[in-house]
């Protein structure tokens, strides 16, 4: 039993779980504050989150506080810094999508589009050299079909534009999700996701004044309470835990895991926004545990195949 793995799913699943939740409260900060407002403070908070529990785990391994940690040769902090920013960008570019798709859509309805990364995980992954075994392209469908029972459209499928703001939130974060399977493994996870966070912050703050977004004081008290749950929980752990996952597991394999969150995103938007489950969705979450307990049967090399 590869205890490396095991671990990796932990992390990844934990990640899920936080995420899902946060889908209700980007929900309402989305009704208080512009969308790159939104995420530039969050990504701010997560950063700021970070440093002490960089500074102590220098600490508890004995090595000298630094910028770098254990980068120590040029190559590896070039590395370090450009995984950072990769990683930044895609996860800014894919908040600021999420956050403003969010103005028009259900909590449930959101946590399946932006769980579309699943599909398309395994087609970008093909292009970057990271092959998928046939058997987990069934898993894939399978799960889809489980978040399209939980939380589609209705009927008619029709889209709006917020709902094509989420499946670009998706087309993205499928790239972030790549680029942590190509840094994750090389570089301090710590490190890499403050990183992320810093320079995404930067980027969202830019974006927002491109965009002559208004900072209010008020609207920022109101949003509070979302704000430290997504700065928090929902970047400062829950990232930070899927880098650290993602250094033992194939990408699809963490999506798999990750496609989770579309399920605790509907039970957070039926226990804190008062959204209705209905029998489709419940049966809808049952069709996702299936996929992701089929995943965790016998694979011949490991989390990283």
């Amino acid at each position: 039993m590869d205890f490396r793995f095991i671990r990796g799913e932990m992390a990844v699943l934990a990640a899920a779980l936080i995420w899902g939740f946060a889908f209700a409260a980007q929900k309402s900060g989305a009704e208080a504050l512009p969308p790159a407002v939104f995420v530039t403070v969050r990504l701010f908070i997560g950063a700021v989150c970070l440093i002490p529990v960089i500074l102590g785990a220098d600490r508890i391994v004995g090595r000298r506080v630094s910028v770098w940690g254990g980068a120590g040769t040029a190559a590896e902090r070039k590395r370090l810094l450009l995984g950072g920013g990769l990683c930044g960008t895609a996860l800014t570019v894919a908040s600021v999508l999420q956050q403003a798709g969010l103005a028009g859509a259900s909590a449930g309805k959101a946590g399946f589009l932006t769980s579309l990364y699943m599909i398309l995980v395994p087609v970008l992954g093909w292009f970057c050299g990271r092959r998928t075994r046939g058997g987990m392209w069934l898993v894939v469908l399978l799960a889809l079909a489980g978040m399209w029972l939980l939380s589609a459209p209705g009927a008619s499928g029709a889209l709006n534009g917020c709902d094509l703001l989420l499946i670009a939130c998706a087309a993205v974060f499928a790239l972030h999700i790549l680029a942590i399977d190509r840094f994750a493994p090389l570089t301090d996870c710590l490190r890499l996701s403050c990183l992320q966070f810093f320079s995404g912050g930067v980027m969202a703050l830019a974006w927002s004044l491109a965009m002559g977004e208004r900072w209010e004081w008020a609207a920022l008290r109101q949003g509070g309470a979302a704000l430290l749950y997504c700065g928090v929980a929902s970047n400062g752990i829950a990232y930070t835990l899927q880098i650290a996952g993602q250094k033992h597991l194939h990408p699809v394999v963490a999506t798999l895991i990750m496609s989770l969150e579309s399920v605790f995103a509907v039970l957070g938007g039926w226990l804190v926004l008062g959204e209705r489950l209905s029998g489709r969705e419940l049966a809808g979450c049952a069709v996702i545990f299936a996929a992701v307990l089929l995943v965790q049967l016998p694979r011949k090399s490991g989390g990283k195949e």
